[in-house]
């Protein structure tokens, strides 16, 4: 289980630079991910190094107050806003827009595909000659059906996230959720809400519900779901 706010450090990337390659990589700190501007900080504070640091600080600071407003949730498809009083978490317009678009897309490849399979069995029904090239382009357009399959993903977020809110009222948490068939709402204690990483997997969990995961090795969306957490727990 990973604590609110804890953060899972990795080791320095910057160990085996020299001080005019660290000064060098500083220049293009804008090129960086957030973790390899946090090591850089860090890497230039433990050599001592004499040299303006404002704009990479500056760069830090925008990326944690981004962090705190909740704005990197639309990376999973969520949002976060207070209406009266309440802290509500729902899913995005667009989150939902591309779920539909991946499941058209993943309609008409899979007929696609199961144009293909019907055609590469009545070539072999018919005996047809057919060159390797033919025969091998046949077989990838057969193959298409498990690509429009694996884009029904998307239909099964659109059932599961339908009616979706997760909000903090009062001191408590409502959940309203798709479990099985049914939309159902789950009421709970603030101290019910945690984080379980499992693997590479991190999880927002209500009590035994997952509520949905993140990419546990993703520093933005790991520190987004540990701001979530402390907001929902009411720190």
């Amino acid at each position: 289980m990973i604590a609110a706010g804890q953060l899972i450090k990795s080791s320095n990337m910057y160990n085996d630079k020299t001080d005019k390659e660290i000064l060098e990589v500083l220049e293009q700190h804008a090129l960086l991910t957030f973790e390899s501007q946090l090591q850089l900080k860090e890497e230039i504070k433990r050599r001592g190094l004499s040299t303006d640091t404002s704009s990479l600080d500056a760069a830090i600071a925008d990326k944690i107050t981004r962090i705190k407003n909740f704005e990197y949730l639309k990376d999973f498809g969520f949002k976060a806003e207070t209406i009266d009083n309440k802290f509500l978490v729902t899913r995005t317009l667009n989150a939902i827009l591309t779920d539909v678009l991946a499941v058209l897309l993943g309609l008409v490849i899979f007929f696609i595909g199961v144009n293909g399979v019907i055609n590469l069995v009545m070539t072999f029904i018919n005996g047809d000659e057919i060159d390797v090239f033919t025969l091998a382009v046949k077989f990838a357009m057969a193959g298409l059906i498990f690509v429009g399959i694996r884009f029904f993903s998307g239909l099964k977020r659109l059932f599961d996230y339908a009616g979706f809110e997760l909000a903090r009222k009062d001191g408590d948490i409502i959940l309203k959720k798709r479990f099985d068939v049914k939309l159902e709402e789950i009421q709970a204690k603030s101290s019910d809400i945690f984080l379980y990483r499992e693997e590479d997997d991190l999880e927002l969990k209500l009590g035994n519900e997952v509520i949905f995961t993140s990419n546990a090795e993703n520093l933005v969306q790991r520190m987004t779901l540990e701001e979530l957490t402390k907001k929902l727990r009411g720190k």
